[in-house]
């Protein structure tokens, strides 16, 4: 841990963003606003990623160690106004400095400014050098789920679909569980329901589709858009050779759709789908029996 008597901050990083806090904090929000990051980003909880949540956490605490100090913030704010006037007040830092922080910035200011593409394209060159946490290691999550946004909706419009479910997927995972989610969240949800049951089938593998699919019954769903996934998720599955999951999709399909004649092709299939499986059992066994006897 640094030394709190002696500042030794770096100049390329902003330790308020990094803490998510405004320069007006106080320091019990400070000390808040660290003690849950460093929760969130404890190794225990990420498991898969245990080498972001490492440098996640030292970076905390070095913005905690600057900020969480009267005097080391006194001096971290005058040297953070000193640099901003050499740059020139008309002039963002983040436009000439190419440091991760600053970079990160960049792309905020490129998505939030009518520049989605340049955005898009800075930050995939950014990911390719610091890997898929990048912009979430940098931003605070505001900031991040924002971008997160801003992405979707440019790759939509230009028809860039799996690029579209990718970001609204990481924004889901990271928000379903959220006491206080973004108050756009609801237009995830919205974007996703379209992209999995209207873009996706037909473009992806029938047992990727499968995992879309299921994951798509926990968005509420109304009676037709359910009938619709149910129907789609029973295709996908017997496509994939999936039985377990193609049987109880056209169960689920019966229940709430019975009688159509949608219906009665999926448990033809199915039914197809099982004289298949049975047969290659069969052989599998008889072939079994006859190494034996050898």
């Amino acid at each position: 841990m640094r030394n709190r008597n002696s500042p030794n901050f770096r100049h390329e990083l902003d330790y308020y963003n990094i803490l998510g806090v405004s320069e007006s904090a106080s320091g019990e929000d400070i000390r808040r606003a660290y003690r849950r990051l460093v929760l969130d980003a404890h190794p225990d909880k990420n498991p898969h990623r245990r080498e972001w949540a490492e440098h996640r956490i030292r970076l905390l605490i070095e913005a905690f160690d600057i900020l969480g100090n009267n005097e080391s913030r006194r001096v971290f704010d005058i040297h953070r106004k000193a640099a901003a006037k050499m740059r020139g007040e008309g002039e963002p830092f983040f436009f000439t400095r190419k440091t991760p922080g600053a970079r990160a910035l960049l792309i905020l200011y490129l998505l939030t400014n009518k520049q989605e593409k340049k955005g898009a394209q800075l930050l995939v060159e950014m990911e390719e050098e610091h890997g898929s946490e990048y912009l979430r290691e940098y931003l605070c999550r505001e900031d991040y789920l924002d971008s997160l946004f801003l992405l979707a909706e440019h790759y939509i419009r230009q028809k860039n679909f799996l690029a579209a479910v990718e970001r609204l997927r990481v924004f889901y995972h990271h928000e379903c569980h959220s006491r206080a989610p973004r108050h756009y969240y609801d237009q995830v949800i919205d974007h996703l329901r379209n992209l999995y049951l209207r873009k996706l089938p037909g473009m992806l593998a029938p047992g990727l589709l499968s995992t879309y699919l299921a994951e798509a019954a926990d968005f509420q769903l109304k009676s037709n858009d359910e009938v619709l996934r149910l129907h789609l998720l029973a295709r996908a599955a017997i496509d994939s050779e999936n039985f377990t999951v193609a049987q109880r999709a056209v169960e689920s399909f019966d229940q709430i759709n019975p009688g159509s004649s949608d219906l009665e092709e999926l448990r033809s299939r199915l039914a197809q789908m099982q004289d298949v499986s049975l047969l290659k059992r069969k052989v599998c066994n008889q072939g079994a029996g006859i190494r034996g006897s050898l």
